[in-house]
């Protein structure tokens, strides 16, 4: 029942996820108006505006004007709902478990600004490095501090390096500053063994990705992709499941 409930405030927090990632870009409120269509700006009644379900009853479409809804708005509320109840499987109903559901949406909205704009805004960055601060401070140690400075200068410093050295091969930029911003928010949550294996699986996705992309035709070669998503992947992946992952890999090697 427990795991209900959460899986439920997990996709009513899915939608307002989804109204961030539509109205930050374009620097509108994330407050007012009432959600409405993009295409025809109608309210949205609040028997169509249910997580999920308006999805499914409305067929994907506006019904006032029957444009089509992106089918991002349900998924972006399933992954949230499921992440809730994967947090607390994984950290119970604890402070650290519910800094890291907060830093999870923050990546999903970072995730999807970046597929759609090319962009990490700013202002995200800064609920991160808050997050983060919460989480030193209920968890405060030296070794932590350590970790933490060790881990954003390692992951920034990697990325930042890529940066430079794509521009000077490709002659065009091979990674965006927001990346890298975005890296130093992330190293300090992860810690340097975490984040040399979040990057490893970021740049592993990245690569799968990109390959898969060039064979069914969808991705053309020299094409730039957002790679937030997978800077988000691989850290969130790293918190949930690295250790667990790095025993497995150490013991199979051994």
């Amino acid at each position: 029942m427990l795991m209900f409930i959460l899986f439920l405030l997990g996709i009513i927090i899915g939608s307002f996820l989804n109204v961030c990632i539509y109205r930050i870009p374009l620097t509108k409120s994330i407050v007012t108006p009432a959600s409405f269509c993009p295409n025809c700006e109608a309210p949205v009644k609040p028997i169509h505006n249910l997580p999920i379900v308006s999805y499914l009853m409305l067929g994907g479409k506006c019904a006032k004007c029957g444009d089509a809804i992106s089918s991002r708005y349900p998924i972006v509320e399933m992954l949230t709902g499921l992440m809730a109840v994967t947090s607390f499987l994984q950290f119970g109903l604890t402070i650290y478990g519910g800094i890291v559901f907060t830093l999870v949406c923050l990546l999903i909205v970072i995730s999807c600004i970046d597929i759609d704009h090319f962009i990490i805004p700013d202002r995200m960055l800064i609920i991160g490095v808050f997050l983060w601060a919460l989480f030193i401070g209920v968890n405060f140690s030296l070794e932590n501090l350590r970790e933490a400075f060790i881990g954003s200068g390692l992951f920034a410093g990697f990325l930042y390096t890529s940066r430079v050295l794509g521009k000077l091969l490709f002659k065009k930029e091979a990674l965006g500053l927001g990346d890298v911003k975005l890296a130093i928010v992330l190293g300090a949550f992860l810690g340097w063994e975490m984040t040399i294996f979040s990057l490893y699986a970021a740049f592993l996705m990245a690569a799968i990705y990109s390959i898969a992309g060039l064979m069914n035709k969808k991705v053309s070669f020299g094409q730039m992709l957002p790679f937030g998503p997978f800077l988000a992947m691989g850290s969130v992946i790293s918190i949930f499941f690295g250790e667990e992952i790095l025993t497995l890999f150490m013991k199979w090697i051994v």
